[in-house]
């Protein structure tokens, strides 16, 4: 599987993948594809985000958060609707999509299927200008 334009998580190490994730939100000018979860279905969506995500100069980036309780510290801060949110933290979602203000922007849950179009239109909710 190819992963392009995109960081994934450690396992092994909570503090750093919180770390990382904290940095990509906060002092990187992307918009963030956030995928959540580990299979095979959570790999071939991270490998659809990023064939997405454009060229290495267009500002969109993948992270693959493989769990969610090693960044759910991380997941508390964010910014947006609160109903998004509370989805993220709830309802074990297959991704969310953050703005290029940090912003949720959307959530693709448990149960969407995932298709080339959705995987777009995630992209395009996050450059919303609000």
């Amino acid at each position: 599987m190819e992963f392009r334009k995109t960081t994934v998580l450690p396992l092994e190490d909570a503090k750093e993948a919180q770390r990382l994730l904290r940095t990509l939100i906060n002092d990187e000018p992307y918009v963030l594809f956030v995928v959540l979860g580990e299979g095979p279905h959570r790999e071939q969506l991270v490998s659809k985000a990023g064939k997405f995500a454009g060229l290495e100069s267009d500002l969109k980036w993948v992270v693959w958060a493989r769990s969610l309780e090693q960044v759910r510290p991380e997941l508390e801060k964010l910014k947006g609707d609160a109903q998004l949110k509370n989805r993220v933290l709830t309802a074990n979602p297959q991704a969310f999509v953050l703005s290029f203000a940090d912003e949720l922007r959307d959530v693709i849950e448990q149960d969407e299927p995932i298709d080339n179009v959705r995987v777009v239109r995630a992209y395009l909710n996050g450059q919303k200008l609000s």
